[in-house]
Order: C-alpha cells, then sequence, then structure tokens
C-alpha cells in the first residue's frame, strides 16, 4: 500500500475544460515568442482550453446538484399521463423523500469519513508526523462543517425554506404546464 493512501490522500479530480476564444492580439503575441520549429499552423478558430474546479469535489455537492435539478420536464410529462392533483402530491413527497435519503446517506459517508480520520490522526501522531497530523485535522474539520450545512439543509426542508424547494417548484411549474398544455388541446378540440 502506498504511503499516501495510509493518511487518507485521494487523487486529484478532473477538472472541466471549456473552450475559449482567444483575441487575435493575444495569438499574434504567442506566435512571436515561439521559435520557428515550434510555430503551429494557422487557424480560423483559435481557442484555448481554461480549467475552473467547480463546487467543493466532495459529497455535499451531490446534494445541492439534486435540489437545483430542474423537474420541470418530468412534471410536464406526469401531467399529461396523469393530471390528478394527488398525484402531483404524491411526486412531490417522492422527491422530498429522496432528498431526505440523499441527507442520511451523505451523513454516514461523513461519519464514517471522520471516523476513519480520526485513526489516521491518531497513527500519524503517535509517527511524530505533525504536518500529516494537521493536514487531516483541517480535513476532519471540513467534513464536519459539511454535516453541519447539511443538518441546517434538513431543517430548512422540514420549514418549506424556498432555498430548499426549487426542485419541487419546477416539478410543480412543469405540472401545471402540462394542465395547460390538456386543457389548450381540450378547447381547440371543441
Amino acid at each position: 500500500m502506498k504511503i499516501h493512501n495510509w493518511f487518507g490522500f485521494k487523487p486529484k479530480e478532473e477538472k472541466r475544460m471549456i473552450p475559449v476564444d482567444v483575441p487575435q492580439e493575444l495569438s499574434e503575441q504567442k506566435e512571436e515568442k515561439m521559435d520557428s520549429t515550434q510555430k503551429e499552423e494557422p487557424s480560423e478558430n483559435k481557442q484555448k482550453i481554461i480549467t475552473i474546479k467547480w463546487g467543493t469535489g466532495m459529497p455535499i455537492d451531490v446534494i445541492f446538484n439534486f435540489i437545483h435539478k430542474d423537474f420541470e420536464d418530468e412534471g410536464y410529462q406526469d401531467a399529461l399521463v396523469n393530471s390528478d392533483l394527488q398525484y402531483r402530491e404524491a411526486k412531490e413527497g417522492i422527491i422530498r423523500n429522496d432528498l431526505k435519503m440523499l441527507f442520511k446517506r451523505i451523513s454516514l459517508r461523513y461519519k464514517s469519513d471522520i471516523r476513519e480520520i480520526e485513526v489516521q490522526m491518531r497513527n500519524a501522531q503517535e509517527s511524530y508526523a505533525m504536518s500529516s497530523a494537521s493536514l487531516l485535522q483541517a480535513r476532519k474539520e471540513t467534513y464536519e462543517e459539511h454535516l453541519a450545512e447539511i443538518a441546517e439543509m434538513e431543517r430548512l426542508l422540514d420549514a418549506n425554506d424556498p432555498k430548499m424547494m426549487t426542485m419541487i417548484e419546477s416539478y410543480r411549474r412543469g405540472f401545471l404546464k402540462g394542465i395547460s398544455a390538456i386543457t389548450l388541446k381540450f378547447i381547440n378540440n371543441e
């Protein structure tokens, strides 16, 4: 086993690459700096890749992605199949329960990681690897902050706070659009 695995270091994540148009002046400056052996073929669409790291790269990002997921199309399709409001309410309950299960699963994951970090910290301290122990302590504190944030999000969801209801609101919007489409079709056929 590699030594970096003992201290819980994980390989770095892949970063998203976004193509960007480079202004003509910058590409000309770049060409001037290059040797004649390194010159690239000129092209009309020169692009440069910029890397951007988004989010924390940790399990809490799954919760944020779920909260901001757009359920509008799903609501629209459900309304076309079954326009009963009890069906809509049941589906909203399912979405809410899915989020609560995500809270539980990710909290369990963080708690498990914290226990592992504590063991690794004790081992590092006993080995007088204080810099490694400090890094592990920082990671543990980050995980504890994420756990506190998850508990707060769960409290806000139970209080129907608008920040936590975006996925349900998008489902409702789609469902209402579906009902409107059915009604319009009914009116136009008569």
